[in-house]
């Protein structure tokens, strides 16, 4: 039986609760979370409906038996009533900037989406809605939730922001969340398997095996480990990743790491040796190589100010 949540209006405070202080309102209204550190944790609780995104540094949040391991410009939403730690321990500063929901606000969009005019205008109220599962996957830009949510962070460090906006802002990441929920079917229907039920469990596992490799960025991580994370064997995972993704493993891992590489070439002071070893290259020959061959630049010469016109 699915859970159930009602939707709770409350005229008389903030729409949008911006940093609180009382966790025990996590979950009454929507919410934004904003912080940064080297070495911060959060035991083990039960939360709410969230998008944890990271800005810079490196986060680990563990969740249904499952480690990911955020790193800059990606996102993961955990579902409601989730069991998970977070931990921030880096020699890099770590940010992060998280939205909570309120409970049952994401499941009205839903329902004004999925639902037609005439059936809203005879129910109005949202009353009990189903809870919306989402797939808990590590995600990165350019996906248009996150550009969303870069909106947002924007508007949050500005001086002085109007919560009527963040209620906007919320409508639209739902209403982004929900749609990207729906083209998960789309994604679905490349894997060959006949039955439905086969096809979602082998995509649940690919996810798996896409997140493993997400998670080691920073470290050499080999298509065995990846396939054992997602209890498939290296061809059948190797097979089934290429075709659901479009790429292999490996040229999917790498690009990841290559854009990372980009980013902290243009955001961070670390070295281009600190960059090679961070985002998982054993070789500064071969790291160069590989980056000049995607973006056209040495990692120096990307880094360095390009003159105007």
């Amino acid at each position: 039986m699915p859970h159930e949540s009602r939707v709770r209006q409350k005229p008389d405070s903030p729409s949008v609760l911006l940093n609180p202080r009382e966790s025990a309102k996590l979950g009454t209204q929507n919410a934004i979370l904003s912080g940064s550190s080297y070495d911060y944790h959060v035991p083990e609780c039960e939360g709410w409906l969230s998008i944890k995104s990271v800005l810079a540094g490196s986060v680990t949040w563990e969740a249904a038996g499952r480690k990911f391991v955020l790193h800059e410009n990606t996102f993961l939403i955990l579902n409601d009533r989730q069991r998970y730690t977070m931990t921030m321990d880096s020699t890099q500063k770590a940010t992060t900037f998280c939205l909570f929901f309120e409970r049952g606000f994401v499941e009205d969009v839903y329902r004004g989406i999925v639902r037609p005019d005439e059936d809203l205008l005879d129910s109005p109220e949202p009353g009990r809605v189903a809870r919306l599962g989402f797939y808990e996957k590590i995600e990165s830009k350019p996906r248009p939730l996150f550009a969303k949510i870069k909106t947002i962070r924007r508007r949050f460090l500005s001086a002085n922001p109007a919560n009527h906006e963040f209620e906007d802002d919320f409508f639209a990441v739902a209403r982004a969340m929900v749609r990207e929920h729906q083209q998960t079917e789309t994604a679905r229907a490349k894997l060959p398997a006949s039955r439905a039920a086969t096809r979602e469990e082998l995509y649940k596992r690919l996810l798996r095996g896409r997140d493993c490799l997400l998670s080691s960025q920073s470290q050499r991580v080999r298509l065995q480990e990846a396939s054992r994370a997602a209890c498939l064997s290296p061809f059948h995972f190797h097979r089934s990743f290429t075709r659901l993704f479009g790429e292999t493993p490996h040229a999917y891992l790498t690009r990841h790491r290559l854009e990372r590489a980009a980013h902290l070439l243009k955001q961070s002071n670390l070295s281009v040796t600190e960059i090679c070893l961070e985002t998982g290259f054993e070789s500064l020959g071969s790291f160069s190589s590989l980056f000049s061959r995607r973006f056209g630049l040495s990692p120096r010469d990307f880094r360095r100010p390009r003159a105007k016109k």
